[in-house]
């Protein structure tokens, strides 16, 4: 019989990597869903954004948040779910794999988008290039851990239970009945 706590890690292990490579998944659709901003060639090496396209910048990022907020929820939810390995190996495998999950999505998604729109070799002044997008800064990696956290702390605080319903809980339809029938257990019976 396997002990329950390596039954726990094994699962905080399968917990971490199924979140790392989901994230990999959506990686590949934000490289499809960013935009891409377009430029004019002015010269030599230099290009100007086109109207509206410097707004493209920020959709990217905002695209991946929100890539990452979704991952992070569903991937806290699909760990609750495993109800006999809810506790810290679970948070601790839920946390790992998505800060990980989240740099493998940016360094897959930036790939993808660079396939997709691959730099210009000496383009002519005039000619309207595309710039591939990108994630603009390294604090959008923290969203997914975040909500995956924030999700476990609010199933953990519902949970009626104080072992986060791991054991088995008889299902009571009156819980007064069980607590006149523990005190009547408890005081003897006078004659």
């Amino acid at each position: 019989m396997i002990p329950l706590r390596q039954t726990r890690l094994r699962t905080a292990i399968v917990i971490a990597a199924t979140s790392a490579g989901v994230s990999v998944l959506v990686g590949v659709l934000w490289a499809f869903l960013a935009p891409a901003e377009h430029l004019l060639v002015v010269s030599e090496g230099r290009g100007v954004a086109l109207t509206g396209e410097s707004l493209h910048q920020f959709d990217a990022s905002a695209v991946f948040i929100w890539l990452a907020l979704i991952v992070g929820v569903l991937s806290a939810v699909a760990a609750w779910l495993a109800r006999l390995s809810r506790g810290p190996y679970a948070l601790g495998g839920l946390i790992v794999g998505s800060a990980v999950g989240a740099g493998l999505m940016a360094l897959v998604g930036s790939g993808v988008t660079k396939l997709r729109f691959p730099a210009a070799d000496n383009p002519a002044v005039g000619e309207i290039v595309a710039r591939a997008p990108n994630i603009g800064t390294l604090l959008v990696l923290l969203f997914q851990p975040l909500a995956a956290c924030v999700v476990t702390l609010v199933l953990a605080v519902l949970n009626p239970y104080d072992d986060l319903g791991v054991g088995d809980h008889p299902e009571s339809e009156d819980p007064a009945a069980e607590v006149e029938r523990t005190d009547d257990e408890v005081q003897p019976k006078l004659p």
